[in-house]
């Protein structure tokens, strides 16, 4: 944990001197300079293993649903209080590419592009190997010290889906087109 501290440190004191970038799409309201998190800038380097990913928004984690059937097995969604197996994930990147693991299936997260409109884009931890479904950008706030996922193959940024309800309730999806409320998120390393 203090190894995360130190680098979280570096990693702001190292941005100061690169510079940040304000993305397409980055929050209208406050104008949040954004940054690129690379494999080669990362606070927590290549690989973040053993993670929780936490929505800002409702303070929830984020669980793979695995006791889902057929085209829900695996969603993500923001519901859980306590970390168990569901909520633990590996982050890896390449470059300034990231993929997102599931400890619970050992499956990669996809952005589900080929689902309707509710469904659109959901993330479900089903792939075997990385494609482009499973290609995101990590973008880093340094003023709210919070993340915001982007996926690669439709270039939206993934939301909490908190106005849904039951089991879609926290429903994570690649859908929206600048930074809110919904698509901030806190990375924990256990």
């Amino acid at each position: 944990m203090r190894r995360l501290m130190i680098r979280a440190t570096i990693m702001v004191a190292a941005l100061g001197l690169l510079g940040s970038v304000t993305t397409t799409g980055a929050s209208a309201a406050t104008k949040d300079r954004l940054v690129l998190v690379t494999a080669a800038n990362s606070p927590f380097g290549k690989r973040l293993a053993g993670s929780t990913i936490t929505s800002n928004a409702n303070g929830r984690l984020v669980s793979a649903e695995l006791n889902y059937g057929r085209g829900d097995y695996g969603m993500l969604r923001a519901r859980a209080d306590v970390a168990a197996e569901w909520e633990r994930f590996d982050l890896s990147a390449s470059g300034a590419v990231w993929m997102i693991k599931s400890d619970a299936n050992q499956k990669f997260v996809s952005a589900e592009l080929n689902y309707d409109w509710k469904n659109y884009a959901m993330l479900r931890a089903r792939a075997d190997v990385v494609a482009e479904w499973e290609k995101f950008n990590l973008y880093y706030s340094p003023s709210r010290d919070l993340y915001a996922f982007k996926s690669q193959a439709n270039g939206k940024f993934v939301s909490a889906e908190l106005n849904y309800d039951g089991d879609r309730n926290g429903m994570l999806r690649a859908r929206a087109t600048e930074i809110g409320p919904w698509e901030w998120f806190r990375l924990n390393h256990l």
